[in-house]
């Protein structure tokens, strides 16, 4: 499995000093996963940091990056569209990002858990019915973070799910990812 160099030192801070509470992911932990996100956007870990210190989780950071690459805006642009209170499928209807942006193929019999419903949709339609589909927040949040940790990681998706719910969030699963 490949690991990109510049998180490997973090992640060992990180894995290093797991002291913090549960509820709250120590900073190496959230370094570490902010570097691997903004490797794979080439974006500097100082505005993914800027980004994550947003009313967002984590797990959502990508997602701003996702966009705002996709839509050629920037991330101040979605995150105050976001925080207005609206769902990231509106963010991206409201930049031009489609569902069709945020599909993944994936491998039948793999368990999906809260993309079951999206992947019905997915696989009922023709691609070019697909603008029609109602993705909601778990999902785009799930779809983009699944792109991310596999390129870092080069974990499959059915190993990233599972890290996921054994982690209970993405920032978790990274580190999980990278020992297997």
């Amino acid at each position: 499995m490949r690991v990109r160099p510049a998180s490997i030192q973090v992640l060992i801070l990180a894995l290093a000093s797991g002291a913090a509470a549960a509820q709250e992911p120590s900073s190496g932990l959230k370094e570490a996963y902010f570097r691997a996100v903004g490797e794979h956007f080439e974006v500097p870990l100082q505005e993914v940091t800027i980004i994550g210190e947003w009313e967002l989780t984590p797990d959502e950071v990508p997602v701003v990056l996702f966009l705002a690459g996709r839509a050629g805006v920037t991330p101040d642009a979605l995150i105050g569209f976001r925080r207005s209170g609206r769902p990231w499928r509106a963010v991206a209807t409201r930049f031009g990002v489609g569902p069709q942006a945020f599909h993944l193929p994936l491998p039948e019999g793999i368990r999906l858990g809260t993309l079951a419903t999206a992947y019905e949709e997915f696989r009922a339609r023709p691609a070019s019915e697909w603008y029609e589909i109602q993705l909601e927040d778990p999902d785009i949040v799930t779809l983009v973070n699944l792109r991310v940790l596999g390129d870092q990681t080069e974990a499959l998706p059915a190993r990233i799910l599972s890290a996921r719910e054994e982690a209970g969030s993405f920032m978790g699963a990274y580190p999980l990812l990278i020992r297997r």
